[in-house]
């Protein structure tokens, strides 16, 4: 079956048209031929010219609709040069395809910048080492969870504020700060003890760099810290014990050599004794000078003591049963009047592995301390919890406080060495023995005091 051509009604319009303008044109030149005086001749002849004029203005701008139409769409119609009917349409419908296209994008790239952020905010929620940024003005902007845990602080209590405010405007914080902005130069590794912004120090590993952007200008700061408190303190530790182990080694050889000399001393001194009779006075100074050799043998039993090598025999304890046992069988051995004594021990506590002897030393040392403090009477309290961890490591904190004289700051650096006393008759072996005792635990011992106000004696003791 043969298909007919579909008609275009552009076509059919412009043949109407001309034949419209050619049916006037001949009815024009038939006016004209006519008599001009004939009965209204002139106003037809009029209306016939009016309606050439308008019939071949509307030819002109379908003729023109044409041509501009054939530069607007290119496939428009061969024959006739005519838009088709749904380029308006096609049109729009692209724009709407490109705005999809465009919110697909969008959408797309804010998705991007989220994960992106996202994972910026898992890697600084997850390093372990502390993080702020401050901008070029010194505002801090950003404060992860680690920087939190080693400052003690929350984001709350420092984002928007100056470094100043928070740390103070001459702590070491703001002057590497200042000379990072100022040298333009990376601070790799420092380390400073850091006075916290609620209190307290700490020892932190410190390293900072400036903070630009994808065009290099500046925008701020970093500031990247690690706590090395528990790190110093492991140092001290090692090496109190090497001091110890050599300060032993020396007491040893000369409590030795002193014991054999006062064992001739005493020999003489007890001869002279049995052959002077008791009312000549000089029996009288031979018995001070055995007394005394007495005294120094009790000495020198004590530097042996600190000096000889001690394996702890550890085993488990409950913890507050062995603190109210230690502190009572101290008060036995004190004469009235006692201070008021507390004891407490939170019920978080779990047991610890200690060698009890050695243990009941070191405490039973530090409360008989604590009660000489107080000859009138006071506040003992002893107690025992929970330390925050650090790191893998679990402890718990023994506290023995008391309300006596207290201790001079100049000379809190001093209490552990050995032979160092503020006592008239005292040895200076008793707190070193006791911080012996604490570093065979694997523990720590640090004290505070007040002049007038009293001292607290804090171990750190491991759990098991």
């Amino acid at each position: 079956m043969a298909l007919r051509p579909r008609s275009n009604p552009f076509a059919i319009l412009i043949a109407l048209l001309l034949a419209l303008l050619l049916t006037t044109l001949g009815f024009h030149l038939l006016m004209v031929q006519m008599a001009p005086g004939a009965p209204g001749t002139t106003d037809l002849h009029a209306a016939t010219d009016l309606l050439l004029k308008v019939l071949g203005a509307i030819i002109l701008l379908v003729l023109l609709y044409a041509v501009f139409a054939r530069f607007v769409r290119r496939d428009s119609s061969p024959s006739t040069g005519f838009v088709k009917d749904d380029v308006f349409l096609d049109v729009v419908a692209r724009l709407r395809g490109k705005e999809s296209e465009l919110e697909r994008l969008r959408s797309a790239a804010e998705e991007r910048a989220r994960t992106i952020e996202s994972y910026n905010e898992n890697i600084l929620r997850s390093v372990s080492s502390g993080v702020i940024t401050f901008n070029p003005e010194g505002v801090i902007t950003t404060f992860n969870d680690a920087a939190g845990r080693i400052l003690r602080v929350t984001r709350e209590d420092v984002i928007g504020k100056a470094c100043a405010e928070v740390f103070g405007a001459d702590s070491k914080v703001a002057g590497l700060l200042n000379r990072c902005l100022s040298t333009g130069d990376a601070i790799t590794r420092e380390e400073f003890e850091l006075r916290l912004p609620k209190g307290g120090r700490i020892w932190i590993g410190v390293s900072t760099t400036l903070l630009k952007d994808h065009e290099g200008r500046l925008i701020g700061t970093t500031f990247v810290c690690t706590d090395l408190t528990e790190i110093k303190a492991l140092q001290e530790q090692v090496e109190m014990r090497e001091r110890m182990t050599v300060l032993g080694q020396m007491s040893a050889g000369i409590a030795h050599e002193f014991r054999n000399l006062m064992g001739t001393i005493l020999g003489a001194a007890k001869l002279i004794a049995r052959q002077t009779p008791k009312a000549n006075p000089v029996h009288e100074s031979i018995q001070t000078i055995i007394h005394g050799i007495a005294d120094m043998d009790h000495l020198v039993t004590q530097f042996l003591n600190f000096a000889r090598k001690t394996d702890p025999d550890l085993k488990l304890v409950d913890v507050e049963p062995w603190l109210k046992r230690v502190v009572e069988q101290v008060l036995e051995h004190v004469p009235p009047p006692h201070p008021d004594v507390e004891v407490t021990c939170l019920p978080d506590v779990p047991q610890i592995c200690i060698d009890e002897v050695l243990m009941r030393q070191a405490l039973g040392n530090l409360v008989q301390n604590a009660v000489e403090a107080m000859p009138g009477g006071g506040r003992l309290a002893v107690s025992a919890s929970l330390r925050p961890p650090l790191g893998r490591r679990r402890a718990i904190e023994v506290r023995v406080s008391d309300t006596g004289a207290g201790i001079p700051q100049d000379q809190l650096g001093k209490i552990f060495l050995p032979f160092y006393t503020t006592k008239p008759k005292g040895t200076g072996l008793g707190l070193a023995l006791v911080h012996k005792i604490v570093l065979l635990h694997n523990g720590r011992i640090e004290v505070e005091s007040q002049e007038h106000k009293g001292t607290t004696f804090r171990l750190s003791l491991p759990i098991a």
